[in-house]
């Protein structure tokens, strides 16, 4: 997790009740947002602090092992290395069999926080060319309230920015998309108002989580 303090909403990963299952969380003190949300990547003394961390859940029994921000897709090799449990740094790395069960001519989209500092380094080895990218660096209520690291969240008002964003994208794809990708794990609350406004399937971390959980246990 980030050391952070904005409201998580029940489906962000987060949120312990997105889960059925027992989750246990250990916050990185130096992943904060402005830490991780880099086109670089996180520097070297936050890449071992995760990787410690990461080995510190498995040594408590983690049979899975996932960050909260996508934008650490960057270091899942590195995660994966580090220990013997299944990880998924990031729901980008969804992005290969999303294309292969769509097609090499579908439209799919990622939302992400910030569109500016994400690159093809963030997707890992998922890095997809004809991906259509945007982001929420725009929005008044949602970006500031988690790049500011701010106590509350207008839901209401994020909620209203990440349909806007999702019609932004649609828009992009010339009025149809076939899969939508939640880099951003603070947007998967919004999920079902992103899927009507953009008119396509949508996918985050969280539920990819809980999909390999059942069949893990």
């Amino acid at each position: 997790m980030l050391a952070t303090r904005f409201p998580r909403l029940p489906g962000d990963i987060g949120h312990p009740d997105t889960f059925d299952g027992r989750v246990v969380y250990r916050r990185v003190a130096a992943a904060r947002v402005g830490a991780v949300v880099r086109a670089e990547g996180p520097a070297d003394p936050l890449t071992d602090a995760l990787v410690a961390a990461a080995r510190e859940l498995e040594a408590e029994g983690a049979g899975l092992i996932a960050t909260s921000c996508g934008f650490l897709g960057v270091v899942q090799h590195t995660l994966r290395a580090a220990v013997a449990v299944p990880v998924l740094a990031s729901a980008l790395l969804l992005l290969p069999l999303l294309r292969a069960a769509h097609g090499p001519t579908a439209r799919i989209g990622v939302l992400t926080f910030d569109s500016r500092a994400l690159s093809p380094a963030h997707f890992d080895t998922a890095w997809d060319p004809d991906v259509l990218i945007e982001g929420m660096e725009q929005s008044r209520a949602f970006y500031p309230a988690i790049r500011e690291d701010r106590p509350t969240l207008d839901a209401a008002a994020a909620e209203a920015e990440a349909a806007l964003a999702a019609r932004r994208l649609r828009a992009r794809a010339g009025g149809h998309l076939d899969a939508v990708l939640l880099e951003c794990t603070n947007l998967a609350p919004f999920a079902a108002r992103i899927r009507q406004e953009a008119g396509a399937p949508v996918h985050d971390l969280a539920t990819t989580v809980k999909w390999m959980a059942t069949r893990l246990w």
